[in-house]
């Protein structure tokens, strides 16, 4: 392979990597009402699961659709569309990132991560347990 040729190679694997950290990890999250006035952009919505709303997911309807309602951080509920499996632990979560946007007045998530309960806190002595067992 020709030096030229490798050069190419890492300058094009340089700006796909460029472009894909700019589109990901610096979005900025937003509330419902921003999302809703400006359907088909792409966004972050930050919030909680909803936890007075059921959680809908049939995988022998579509295997591909959970459907909950979140609150955002201005306390809005909308409901959501995630076009994925539902995941495992959902319910107990204590925080959801959801990467989406407004299509035909629905909230379509693309991507969502979820911040779960650390098995480490006030309320749970697995943390003065792991403490005594490192003496």
């Amino acid at each position: 392979m020709k030096k030229t040729h490798i050069v190419l190679i890492i300058l094009i694997a340089v700006a796909v990597g460029a472009l894909i950290g700019t589109y990901t990890s610096s979005s900025e999250s937003v509330g419902f009402t921003e999302a809703f006035a400006n359907p088909g952009t792409e966004y972050k919505v930050s919030g909680q699961l909803d936890r007075s709303q059921p959680v809908i997911y049939d995988p022998q309807t579509n295997v591909e659709l959970t459907t909950f309602h979140l609150v955002d951080k201005n306390n809005t509920i909308r409901e959501v569309k995630l076009r994925k499996a539902k995941p495992t632990g959902l319910e107990q979560s204590e925080s959801i990132d959801l990467y989406g946007r407004v299509e035909n007045g629905e909230f379509i998530a693309t991507e969502m991560l979820m911040k779960c309960p650390s098995k480490y806190n006030e309320n749970n002595h697995s943390l003065e347990t792991a403490e005594a067992i490192d003496r």
